[in-house]
């Protein structure tokens, strides 16, 4: 009987253990690992069919090259290596350095992050890397470190035990975090916990609440200051626990005078008396623990309404303590890797920036670098790199594990863009993605079930994953690519790793004395040790909850309080655009349906795309169950079947996220979602954007093929995004 091994989820942040047992040429038994801290053993559906995910038609197996994009042909490794480099050295000579971008990913090891990242920044001199957590966290990033000085939640999921009540402002984690979210459920069950949901929508998450507060989209940043507003004037604040440890609650306190309950509860959209029920079930509660996730992050004021998130915190005493404290939820599985090895276009490992001249000098020093080696300037963040490609500033973009055709706000920019690249290289485990058919060179990838590496999650807990599958035909992992290509560009210092834990042990040395100080960690620790959570010196003992002593990563060590206004969004609806259009996840579906099209139980569960909507607006609009409607907004055109629901508030509506065009043309709601963004965090406000609804029209454009199983897809074929 062959031996179970250790290794980790590939979806969400919650970051769950699995046990794999491999099977020959069958898919693997996958079960939830109970050592894990994470899960304890649980798992929800698509962590329990992953072993489905691996030898599947769509896997990219081989290499492939073109001169045009999308007219791939299958090469050997070697000539796809000397292609891509060939390609590359020429672009880097004709116009610099700064010609290259990097779009990196969440579902990365952190050993594949840090060393794109070294390559890019110290070896190739460009700035241009981000990734898809510029899409879900860099806002959530944003908020903690000008609030408490360093991004990086305060707490540790063995705190929902010790909770008395709960906040979930902008999560369904019901559905993105489930393993989570049930940990929740049984304190509330067992404890009593009362549980407060703010959400347009009554998601499964409010619906499980003891008191659902559906907001407007947008004014998420209203109800937190009036929160605080009824704590401060019923003097349920922790006037010591202020005075000893943080600065700037006279200025914050004055502008909550501008939130009464009778504008909050207007503003909102709620009723009043909801609104005091919730600030009572705060107040009354000393071991509080807030979550949020996409429905802040992805928004214009993400970062302020995070810094709102945490004012409630600081001003109530409830941090660094058990049971206590904001929780932001990471989206993907190893999104908080990628930021702890700096793989945004701001970074640099250790949370060093690169706008800091210090933080240069000792990146410089600690790879080898001359002085001044590392660009002064950030590079561009997502979009602005997507941007600057159709402007022909940027000329190659190497995409890494993520289906930016697909996710990325106001689609048909960014399709215009990559149409204009001179070199795509696209490094995936899948083909065909909608990203796919723009690539020059398509690279395959082995997915985390085939490879070594760590990733870390919402916790701030690195856990180590074991291979158990091989990898399909020349697939590997994904810093071997980038080593081999900059092997052949002439790139030899500092990029000679010889496993993916030599990768590891510099980067968690980069750590060392930094607020994510991981220099105790190592594969070989991790493997005897198990799953650690950061703080972790290598002189020191790990940390469970950071900011006990009251001591935060700021100048003078204390928390920050910040007065933050709230401003309506520029793009409200009017007589033209008159619905409020917001996205999000489903529970059986992740991301672009790479992984789990492939999964027939998933897709029974989640079958098709749709637009959600009050019976009360499709009633004023003579719109039936199932209808096609069209969702037009300033940038474009969506396509979707209509489900008519009142757990949506009316005037809004809502699609998720998961299908794209391989499924149906103009299926994906980012056909029309605005690329504003958070000006502090860059964030896109995937959130929020006005749009109308009509009756489906039929193009000869689109014509369409109905498959075997009955479900519509384009000619493409698959469906895309690790």
């Amino acid at each position: 009987m062959s031996k179970e091994l250790k290794t980790l989820c590939p979806y969400c942040g919650v970051g769950c253990g699995l046990l794999v047992t491999p099977e020959g040429a069958r898919p693997p038994k996958v079960r939830g690992d109970p050592e894990h801290p994470a899960n304890r053993g649980k798992l929800c559906p698509k962590g329990a069919s992953v072993g489905l995910t691996l030898n599947v038609p769509n896997r990219l197996r081989y290499a492939m090259v073109g001169d045009r994009p999308g007219r791939l042909q299958v090469a050997p490794v070697e000539g796809a290596i000397q292609f891509a480099a060939r390609r590359l050295e020429n672009i880097l000579q004709t116009h610099g350095p700064g010609a290259v971008g990097f779009y990196l990913s969440g579902q990365l090891t952190t050993e594949a992050q840090y060393f794109f990242n070294k390559f890019a920044k110290g070896s190739l001199r460009t700035n241009h890397v981000d990734s898809n957590s510029r899409l879900c966290m860099s806002s959530a990033a944003s908020g903690m470190s000008l609030s408490l000085g360093s991004d990086g939640p305060p707490v540790c999921y063995d705190d929902i035990e010790l909770a008395e009540a709960f906040f979930f402002i902008g999560s369904n984690a019901a559905e993105c975090h489930p393993v989570t979210f049930e940990r929740v459920l049984r304190r509330m069950k067992k404890f009593g916990a009362p549980c407060i949901v703010a959400d347009p929508r009554k998601t499964a998450t409010a619906a499980a609440a003891t008191l659902h507060l559906p907001v407007r989209p947008g004014t998420d940043l209203v109800l937190l200051n009036g929160l605080l507003r009824m704590l401060r004037d019923w003097d349920r604040v922790d006037h010591r626990f202020i005075e000893a440890h943080t600065q700037d609650w006279p200025e914050l306190s004055a502008l909550l005078d501008d939130y009464p309950a009778d504008f909050v509860a207007q503003t909102c959209g709620i009723p009043k008396q909801d609104f005091l029920k919730a600030a009572e079930i705060i107040a009354d509660s000393d071991r509080l623990l807030s979550f949020w996730t996409m429905g802040v992050n992805q928004t214009v004021q993400g970062t302020t309404t995070t810094n709102a998130i945490i004012n409630l915190h600081l001003a109530t005493g409830r941090i660094g303590r058990p049971g206590a404290g904001p929780f932001s939820l990471t989206g993907q599985p190893n999104a908080m890797g990628g930021r702890d090895a700096g793989y945004m276009a701001h970074l640099l490992p250790g949370y060093r920036r690169i706008n800091d001249p210090e933080h240069r000098r000792q990146m410089e020093q600690f790879w080898g670098l001359r002085p001044g080696t590392i660009v002064t300037s950030p590079g561009h963040d997502a979009v602005a790199m997507f941007d600057a490609l159709e402007r022909k500033e940027l000329r190659a973009i190497w995409i890494v594990g993520s289906n930016p055709a697909a996710s990325m706000p106001n689609l048909p920019r960014v399709c215009r863009a990559m149409e204009a690249a001179e070199l795509v290289i696209v490094q995936d485990a899948y083909y065909p993605t909608e990203t796919t058919r723009f690539a020059h060179v398509a690279l395959p990838a082995a997915v985390n079930l085939e490879q070594s590496g760590t990733f870390c999650n919402s916790e701030r807990c690195v856990s180590l994953m074991q291979p158990v599958a091989t990898p399909p035909g020349d697939a590997k992992p994904d810093w071997w690519w980038a080593q081999q290509i900059a092997w052949e560009m002439g790139f030899y210092a500092g990029l000679q790793f010889n496993s993916a834990a030599d990768i590891f042990d510099e980067f968690a040395r980069s750590t060392a004395g930094r607020p994510n100080d991981q220099s105790a960690l190592s594969h070989e620790w991790l493997a005897k040790r198990g799953p650690t959570q950061w703080p972790a010196p290598a002189l020191g003992r790990p940390a469970r909850r950071r900011y006990a002593d009251g001591q935060f990563h700021t100048p003078n060590g204390r928390a920050k309080f910040w007065a933050r206004p709230y401003t309506p969004p520029e793009e409200a609806p009017n007589e033209r655009f008159p619905f409020l259009l917001t996205t999000g996840r489903v529970a059986s579906q992740w991301h672009t349906r790479t992984k789990t099209g492939n999964v027939s139980q998933l897709n029974d569960l989640s079958p098709a795309p749709y637009l959600q909507m009050n019976p009360a607006d499709a009633a004023r609009l003579k719109l039936k169950e199932g209808q096609r409607v069209e969702i037009h907004s300033r940038r474009g055109r969506a396509i979707s079947d209509l489900r008519i629901d009142p757990a949506i508030s009316a005037g809004v509506v809502f699609m998720p996220i998961h299908w794209n065009d391989l499924w149906l043309p103009a299926s994906s709601p980012n056909e029309v979602t605005t690329d504003a963004m958070d000006a502090i965090s860059r964030q896109p406000a995937l959130k929020a954007c006005a749009v109308t609804i009509v009756p489906f029209a039929v193009r000869k454009e689109e014509a369409l093929e109905v498959s075997s199983a009955g479900s519509l897809v384009s000619t493409n074929g698959a469906p895309g995004e690790r």
